[in-house]
């Protein structure tokens, strides 16, 4: 039998500090703090309780954590550089 996976989407989320009601294309939804207000690509948006949220979505990486990584990433290897350099003289 032929297996599928669930298409990957990229919505926006934030975690809500404050209850709130939405009118939703399944109608009136109610959001509780600590629940995430989850915005699609399509511009729809709904609450959703912050367990299945977090059991179900992984933030994706901005260019931003990218940049901080290589940063990193660079001032070690310059570090290790400069210290091999120094043994080897």
């Amino acid at each position: 039998m032929p297996k599928y996976r669930k298409i990957p989407v990229v919505v926006e989320a934030v975690k809500l500090k404050r209850s709130i009601t939405i009118e939703t294309s399944e109608g009136t939804v109610r959001g509780l703090p600590g629940d995430y207000l989850i915005t699609e690509p399509n511009g729809e948006q709904y609450p959703i309780r912050s367990e299945e949220f977090e059991a179900t979505y992984e933030r994706v990486k901005s260019s931003k954590d990218l940049g901080n990584f290589l940063k990193r990433a660079l001032g070690k290897l310059k570090n290790k550089s400069s210290e091999y350099f120094m043994k080897h003289q």
